[in-house]
């Protein structure tokens, strides 16, 4: 003689049946609820950043960078921008045909009024993106003052004035 399970239907009246209904939805909760955490977990972690040809010096009193930033590295042999060659360097030197009449450097300057033009089009297609002036300077210790004033002051000239120095945390 077979058994037949009572399962309780909508409105509690008992009926017979042979199978078992699965209740996922407390399941389901609980794996959204386990990707809502791992996303804004993911979300919040620290600026992974790794720079291509430069010796990056250690630092004491340090941030974490937290906000996506146009990446400028200066190393021996040039500047890159989002890991794209811009301008040549001899030595962490700057040649003179380089610089422009205005003491900015001529190539970054096109190049950073590129990713100016990229910005408006990519905030006028989404209104959440907004225009900012922040770079990260990914620079080797070896970098003199005097290339890294002409390199500030072409991104001060391009509107970038939020500028964060990536640093190794002792």
């Amino acid at each position: 003689m077979k058994r037949k399970r009572k399962l309780f239907g909508r409105h509690g009246k008992a009926k017979e049946s042979g199978e078992i209904a699965l209740q996922i939805t407390s399941m389901a909760d609980i794996f959204t609820i386990l990707l809502v955490f791992l996303l804004k977990g993911l979300a919040s972690d620290a600026l992974q950043i790794t720079p291509s040809n430069a010796k990056i010096p250690s630092g004491i009193h340090t941030t974490t960078l937290s906000d996506q930033a146009l990446q400028v590295e200066i190393s021996k042999d040039g500047i890159l921008i989002e890991r794209d060659f811009v301008s040549k360097l001899e030595d962490f030197h700057l040649s003179s045909q380089s610089v422009g009449a205005d003491g900015s450097i001529t190539a970054l300057s096109e190049r950073l009024s590129k990713e100016r033009e990229r910005q408006k089009l990519i905030a006028q297609a989404n209104d959440t993106v907004k225009i900012d002036g922040r770079a990260i300077i990914l620079s080797d210790e070896k970098v003199p003052f005097s290339t890294m004033k002409t390199v500030l002051k072409t991104l001060a000239a391009q509107g970038y004035s939020e500028i964060k120095f990536a640093v190794i945390k002792e």
